[in-house]
């Protein structure tokens, strides 16, 4: 009885470990595929959302990944000697499948591994603009070149609390700094500047500078044309040229007028560019034929006048008869 209990013991001991190690990860963490990290850099070491997760050697490292948790957002890849390479993960790897990745790290110059005496990082500061100068707290620490500058720090000296980059014609950029680099170690910072919009305020041009010109069409000839007030001539032939400055303070109204007819007024609404022709268009009417039906007295009717004769007659015949009485 005691030699099958120790059978089955034995048996279930042999099972468990026959089970592969995949198996049993895949039972307590879900499915599970990779991430394929590809590095040029041997030896580096590789973060993801900033949890170490291994070293690359000859050239990869395959990380698991479960396709059912919380998927990495961010990988950063780092060396002594190199600059940081940091990117942003969107992909999660299916079940049994693998993601690959790819991380390229540039060497530093020389100047920045020199160690001075004490535990040295750097931080490298990117920008679009080359020239532009970089400080930290007010520290003057060098220019961009070729879109980057390199900051030597000690990990056991004062730490930066800000960086600033700047260059006439750019908006300044000033950022935080949240930490300092450990030795070996090289933190990005990255700054963006954009041109400052230049204002121009227009000034009337001088005698001599851009000319345009108004061409008003009028159907009386000799009419006057004037620009808000401003006699510029009269109407040849249909028309009348008018030579403006195309830079200078622009005209508002126009008025067509001569005697005998109603003056005519228009807005000016458009401005001539430089050597452009804007047309201006004046009908003048007539003015209309004053009456002189109330100012001539019309003669009295002939049956009036002798009505009024023969009263006066009666008039005279009553005075006499009253005075020989």
């Amino acid at each position: 009885m005691k030699l099958q209990y120790g059978l089955v013991f034995i048996s279930i001991l042999m099972a468990i470990a026959l089970i592969p190690p995949g198996a049993a990860a895949e039972t307590t963490g879900g499915d599970q595929g990779w991430y394929v990290i590809h590095c040029n850099a041997y030896g580096a070491y590789v973060y993801l959302d900033d949890k170490y997760v291994g070293t690359v050697e000859q050239g990869t490292l395959t990380v698991p990944a479960s396709t059912t948790g919380t998927p990495y957002k961010v990988i950063r890849v780092q060396k002594f000697g190199y600059s940081t390479f940091t990117d942003s993960i969107t992909e999660v790897p299916d079940k049994g499948a693998m993601v690959n990745l790819y991380a390229t790290l540039n060497p530093l110059p020389s100047t920045t591994q020199t160690n001075l005496g004490g535990d040295m990082g750097w931080y490298i500061v990117h920008s679009n603009i080359d020239g532009a100068s970089v400080f930290f707290d007010s520290a003057n620490k060098g220019e961009i070149s070729r879109g980057v500058v390199y900051v030597p720090v000690y990990s056991t000296g004062t730490p930066y609390k800000s960086f600033t980059v700047k260059k006439e014609g750019y908006s300044t950029f000033t950022g935080t700094v949240s930490r300092v680099p450990v030795k070996g170690e090289t933190i990005d910072l990255y700054a963006t500047l954009n041109p400052i919009a230049v204002t121009t305020t227009a000034t009337p041009g001088p005698i001599g500078g851009d000319i345009g010109w108004y061409q008003v069409h009028s159907n009386v000839e000799g009419a006057t044309v004037s620009f808000d007030n401003e006699p510029k001539g009269q109407i040849t032939e249909g028309n009348l040229s008018v030579r403006v400055y195309v830079t200078g303070t622009p005209y508002k109204t126009y008025m067509v007028y001569k005697a005998g007819y109603v003056p005519f007024s228009g807005t000016i609404d458009q401005y001539p560019r430089k050597g452009e022709t804007v047309d201006l268009y004046a009908t003048l009417n007539a003015q209309p034929a004053m009456s002189t039906a109330a100012t001539t007295k019309s003669p009295l009717p002939f049956e009036i006048i002798l009505f009024a004769l023969v009263i006066c007659g009666i008039g005279v015949v009553a005075s006499r008869k009253k005075n020989n009485s």
